[in-house]
């Protein structure tokens, strides 16, 4: 019997997951500060007020729509009117997750061993979503300068590199950069010129750190090129359980509608999301601003703690987090990331993320999430410095 090659990943333990196991057998607590789901994070938003508007006896019939019920698109909608962008009806398509999204647009888009370009470093979900839809995932970087930026030299330099999509995250995960202006101008030349377009993950775009909201911009208003945003109550509305997510395409007259059509036999197809989870949609954006006060002040004041636990610690910093979830913390290379990782684990108790898991390549930084509870952070936060203080 032969597997698929796109299936062919490695599947052996890494070197910190070999350290947690016998941890977790033997019942040790554990300081985890790379946890990112809310739902095990002790927030009070989650609470029955939730589960109240599943219950709507409109949730046991079945009236499927390739782009979802109306009134989840209108609520979708509203989400972004209240940003100051209009869009239509015809314009967004309801999915389970982002995960979905990202393959109803990339099996749109590009034919088997197609290129879409991705950032480096970046979350590691793609690695496996590319070949599960038969592309080839190329990467263009992210430098570091003060913050981080899209290095566009690759996608401009290489006239033999056609992508058929460029996908950016904004704010990027983990490095949490959002996209300035020039950016998505150049980003709309660059594409123009590739005739590719343009996939933007906005499911960190709600919880700034230390980016103006003034300076925060959806690409879901882009027409200069055919574009794809891609968001989500996992993140948006910290409910990743209840699985409902959304594309908005947008992009010139002609070409938006063209695809609308090919995406609607693609969801069609598939008709995933749930009803009563599509009906409460509108009931939990009406929390929206309790949910987003409530993450974001904990992720704010973890990531403050984090700075001034790293001060006066040599060469050891928290690189600047637009917004998101995360923070990079660059260390000494006087261990790999991988070994401060097992170091950090074995001896203390603190759980983090190495950063070869986001495909840092030569830098030595560890990640972590900013989501856990204030008292569980801040102790994991002194027993970081503490460890990062007598190894150097």
């Amino acid at each position: 019997m032969k597997f698929s090659n796109r299936t062919g990943w490695k599947t052996e333990e890494n070197a910190l997951s070999l350290q947690l196991l016998p941890l977790k057998r033997e019942g040790t607590p554990i300081l985890d500060i790379s946890v990112s789901n809310p739902t095990g994070c002790g927030f009070s938003y989650l609470s029955q007020e939730i589960l109240k508007p599943l219950l709507a006896s409109e949730g046991l019939a079945y009236e499927p729509d390739p782009h979802g019920l109306m009134n989840a698109r209108m609520a979708v909608m509203a989400y972004y009117a209240r940003k100051g962008i209009r869009i239509l009806p015809e314009q967004v398509f309801l999915t389970a997750s982002t995960s979905e999204a990202y393959s109803f647009v990339l099996r749109l888009l590009a034919d088997p061993g197609d290129i879409v370009m991705a950032p480096k470093p970046g979350y590691p979900l793609l690695e496996y979503l590319a070949p599960l839809n038969d592309i080839r995932l190329e990467r263009y970087p992210l430098f570091y300068s003060n913050t981080w930026k899209m290095d566009f030299e690759i996608l401009r330099s290489d006239p033999e590199l056609l992508p058929k999509a460029i996908l950016v995250v904004n704010p990027s995960n983990p490095t949490g950069n959002y996209l300035g202006p020039d950016e998505i101008s150049e980003l709309n030349m660059v594409a123009m010129a590739k005739q590719a377009a343009l996939i933007s993950d906005e499911v960190f775009l709600d919880y700034p750190l230390e980016t103006p909201l003034t300076e925060i911009s959806s690409l879901a208003s882009n027409k200069q090129v055919l574009t794809f945003t891609i968001s989500g109550i996992s993140k948006i509305l910290g409910l990743p359980q209840m699985k409902l997510s959304w594309i908005v395409v947008n992009g010139p007259t002609g070409l938006w509608q063209e695809a609308v059509k090919r995406l609607e036999v693609i969801s069609d197809t598939y008709l995933s999301a749930s009803t009563p989870v599509q009906l409460a949609l509108g009931p939990w954006f009406e929390l929206e601003k309790k949910i987003h006060d409530e993450i974001g002040a904990r992720i704010r004041k973890n990531y403050e703690l984090l700075k001034s636990s790293m001060t006066g610690l040599g060469a050891c910093r928290v690189l600047k987090t637009g917004g998101g979830w995360y923070a990079v913390i660059q260390i000494p290379s006087k261990h790999t990331d991988e070994e401060w990782a097992v170091l950090l684990l074995k001896k203390d108790q603190v759980l983090t993320h190495p950063g070869y898991f986001f495909d840092f390549g030569e830098e030595t930084v560890l990640v972590v999430c900013l989501l856990a509870e204030e008292a569980v952070f801040a102790e994991a936060a002194r027993r970081m410095a503490e460890r990062l203080r007598q190894e150097l």
